[in-house]
């Protein structure tokens, strides 16, 4: 048993660096997202306009257009922006591979509270946003949090679109920039690559021991509820 490649990987690699990056996007990703699902969400499930149900269907469509399509024209949007070799570029595209499987979750969950609740709120004069925030908002943690949970490991494990965005070490996050660093050709550094995994493991690990139950209780509801 040896810590050696651990230690290559801090004193050797700029896996800190890294590390440091993806916090720094994933944090502003994460609310980002959760912000615009859980408006799009209560929108699309209670405030009963033509056309909830279908706009509701197309936002989940656009979850399953893969990543390996979209990466070429968002390219070509992520340069025009100005915004290549960027850590910023993963904050603007993330989320829209988070929005729509978040939305159409929560669109599930918030059908499933009673409309009573959303009557006597009414009654008593709260506005929509007081409705959202006093009543939906509690009564749905678990739904909350399993989209959260979702945003965190989208945003967290992506690769794709790092590999193709960033180009400097400085800018690059964890899990791209883990494997550029340790595979050098056809030589594949193995200790430094699995000491990194454990290590860009560690975060989602944790966060789906403490609150797995709610991550189940979440999704369950959002996926029997129309």
């Amino acid at each position: 048993m040896t810590f050696r490649h651990y230690r290559d990987l801090f004193a050797k690699t700029d896996f800190l660096v890294y590390f440091r990056n993806s916090v720094l996007v994933t944090v502003p990703v994460v609310l980002v997202s959760m912000l615009m699902s859980v408006l799009a969400a209560y929108g699309l499930s209670r405030l009963g306009f033509l056309g909830a149900g279908v706009l509701g269907t197309a936002v989940f469509l656009v979850y399953l257009v893969p990543d390996s399509l979209l990466f070429i024209p968002l390219f070509k949007i992520i340069g025009w922006l100005g915004l290549l070799n960027s850590r910023w570029s993963l904050v603007l595209v993330y989320p829209t591979a988070i929005v729509p499987f978040a939305t159409w979750l929560l669109i599930g969950y918030f059908a499933s509270i009673p409309r009573e609740l959303d009557e006597a709120a009414l009654v008593d004069g709260a506005s929509h946003l007081q409705m959202l925030l006093r009543i939906f908002l509690p009564v749905a943690v678990p739904g909350l949090l399993a989209a959260t949970i979702f945003a965190f490991t989208v945003s967290w494990s992506g690769f794709l679109y790092p590999l193709a965005f960033i180009f400097s070490s400085d800018q690059q996050v964890l899990t791209a920039g883990t494997v550029t660093s340790l595979i050098k050709g056809d030589v594949y550094h193995w200790g430094g690559l699995m000491a990194g995994a454990v290590l860009a493991c560690l975060p989602p690990v944790l966060l789906y021991v403490f609150l797995m139950d709610y991550y189940i209780s979440g999704l369950t509801s959002g996926s029997t509820k129309a």
